[in-house]
């Protein structure tokens, strides 16, 4: 997980919710700049196939590869 990241999640943990401000800004900095926020490489939602896998990004900052960590693939019966 980025290290960036872990600091935040931790600062929320210790401190509460004032410090969601902090998730908040970071997160929306690195969508803006098309980047993960987990692996940190640059990444275009928009070519993203899936417009759950787009919806994600702009929600969460995960990058498609990353997403598949976090969410992996249903079982297929």
């Amino acid at each position: 997980m980025n290290p960036t990241l872990i600091k935040i999640l931790d600062e929320i943990d210790e401190k509460g919710h004032g410090s969601l401000g902090k998730l908040k800004e970071f997160t929306t900095t690195i969508i803006g700049k098309k980047s993960c926020i987990e692996c940190g490489q640059i990444t275009n939602p928009d070519t993203y196939k899936k417009q759950i896998d787009r919806d994600e990004y702009y929600i969460s900052g995960i990058c498609k590869k990353c997403q598949k960590l976090y969410f992996p693939p249903e079982p297929k019966d």
